[in-house]
């Protein structure tokens, strides 16, 4: 390999690095031209869809418990 070449390839590699590292700061922190995310807030629940029983004893093991 010639010193032409390495210098190439070397510099071919620098340059790559560079985008990618400033491509994933302007992803990670948001660069000038990214705009601001949307914010989305959940509707509240209105009513609870099905039927609620008081709580029983937990200390009474049940049919389920294994």
């Amino acid at each position: 390999m010639t010193r032409r070449k390495f210098v190439q390839i070397l510099a071919k590699t620098g340059a790559v690095i560079v985008v990618g590292v400033s491509w994933l700061a302007r992803q990670t922190y948001g660069g000038i031209a990214s705009a601001p995310r949307r914010f989305v807030r959940a509707l509240p629940v209105k009513k609870y869809p099905g039927s609620l029983k008081p709580l029983g004893d937990v200390f009474k093991q049940s049919k389920w418990s294994g």
